[in-house]
């Protein structure tokens, strides 16, 4: 199904439209599949051309019969690294030295001559084993200095992609509390990986003061963040709360934190707009205005532990939309929600969620809105540039075209987006094609995404 977001290797959006169309059976499978995704395969378009074969679409053809020892595994297409050598053995006479030696001389800079010493060696190898000149310039023509994989290297990453999406499959609460534990890492934030945590029923819960270590745990059945998310706190800071919590027991009020952890003012504040006080006074206004009134910076004569209720006015609790911000500002992602949930209430009823987009048809309008968690750009890809939008239901992706990218190239790099456009569906995979491009203003901090290109 492509549900493979925080699984090693295979969760990037060119994998996740490549591993739905390839549909991997067994190991082999999942070494080729690692392996189409890099970018010296897309130079070729082996990457199409495979999965074209593999789905019955196109017939397995070689350009000579001494292609087929190298080939016929991956149906005619270049995909791994060892096989440029074996066409040059099998195809040229090349020894293993000298195979090797060309494959590297195309990821050298400035070696236009020695390539041309190459093919005409290739050429004079070829010939002599009644290969036409011509076809023996198709054959070289499919070797690039762009990025490959070596099968081995292939076959191992493609071993730990199935033990990890194993674990998501079978345990997904301890898959994503390792993941979260090492952020940062992968294609992803952490809100978008909350979010796929939450489509596996999997709950995240707050910080709390009483409850969190310094990374995140599993409590009953749940996920709690650890006293780490919350920025600015630290690794000292999180620590000093932990160990003195064990040593001395619960925290039982605001006033106790301030004194037992001696944390920074913006750490204490931080924690009560990530939730973590919540569980000894759920007003995270009046939190904040009690830190301000217990607080008192390093190096200066402690203050007399004396009451200060009655220095707290009356004041409005939280709306919703400002737990969003102090979250989303402090731990970079909503545990309870999405900004989208919030924001879609104030878009136009024509605008469709992620679920709806899903199952639309080729060829139809959508008009579709979220927050970026990725933009890319690759080399091979001719200035195509390819987006993901995610709302509180999944993810959207988006092609944008170059004469699009260069009418909208500034609204682009906006956190939240609005795209218009149509709907393409090809071998099970869907994308967006975007023909407006308009930003949403969220008015605080949001996720960053990734970016690469």
């Amino acid at each position: 199904r492509g549900d493979t977001i925080g699984v090693f290797q295979v969760e990037s959006a060119a994998q996740l439209q490549t591993i739905t169309r390839l549909k991997p059976r067994n190991l082999v499978d999942m070494a080729i599949e690692v392996a189409l995704v890099r970018p010296g395969v897309g130079a070729t378009h082996s990457t199409h051309a495979y999965l074209r074969r593999r789905a019955g679409r196109e017939p397995v053809t070689y350009d000579h019969p001494l292609e087929r020892r190298a080939l016929e595994r991956t149906l005619g297409a270049i995909v791994f690294q060892d096989q440029v050598n074996q066409l040059a053995i099998d195809v040229a006479g090349f020894t293993s030295a000298e195979a090797d030696q060309m494959r590297r001389a195309f990821g050298r800079r400035n070696s236009q001559g020695l390539i041309e010493a190459y093919w005409q060696k290739f050429r004079a190898g070829a010939m002599a084993k009644g290969v036409p000149e011509e076809v023996a310039g198709k054959i070289f023509g499919k070797f690039n200095g762009q990025y490959m994989f070596p099968e081995s290297h292939a076959y191992a990453f493609g071993i730990t992609a199935y033990q990890a999406a194993w674990l998501k499959c079978h345990y997904p609460l301890e898959f994503y509390v390792s993941i979260f534990n090492q952020q940062p890492m992968g294609f992803y934030n952490l809100e978008t990986l909350k979010e796929d945590a939450r489509r596996h029923e999997v709950v995240v819960l707050n910080p709390d003061i009483n409850a969190s270590r310094e990374k995140c745990t599993i409590e009953k059945d749940c996920l709690r963040l650890g006293l780490l998310n919350v920025d600015v706190v630290g690794e000292v800071g999180a620590r000093q709360v932990v160990g003195e919590r064990e040593e001395r027991g619960l925290y039982r009020s605001i006033a106790d934190v301030v004194q037992r952890t001696g944390l920074l003012r913006e750490a204490l504040e931080n924690l009560a707009d990530a939730g973590a006080f919540d569980a000894l006074g759920p007003d995270r206004r009046a939190a904040r205005w009690e830190i301000g009134l217990r607080y008192r910076p390093p190096n200066q004569q402690l203050g007399l532990p004396l009451s200060v209720s009655q220095d707290i006015p009356s004041l409005p609790g939280l709306t919703p939309w400002e737990k969003i911000v102090g979250e989303y500002r402090t731990l970079v992602l909503y545990p309870n929600g999405h900004l989208m949930a919030h924001l879609r209430q104030h878009l136009g009823e024509d605008i469709i969620p992620s679920s709806t987009v899903s199952k639309m048809e080729d060829g139809a309008r959508v008009k579709a809105a979220g927050l970026v968690v990725r933009r890319q750009r690759p080399y091979t890809a001719s200035g195509v540039v390819f987006l993901t939008l995610e709302d509180e239901f999944g993810h959207v992706p988006v092609v944008v075209w170059p004469k699009v990218y260069a009418e909208y190239r500034g609204v682009i790099k906006e956190p939240v987006l609005l795209v218009q456009g149509l709907l393409s569906r090809r071998d099970g995979t869907m994308n967006v094609v975007a023909q407006r491009i308009e930003a949403i203003r969220a008015g605080f901090r949001t996720p960053q995404s990734k970016d690469w290109g």
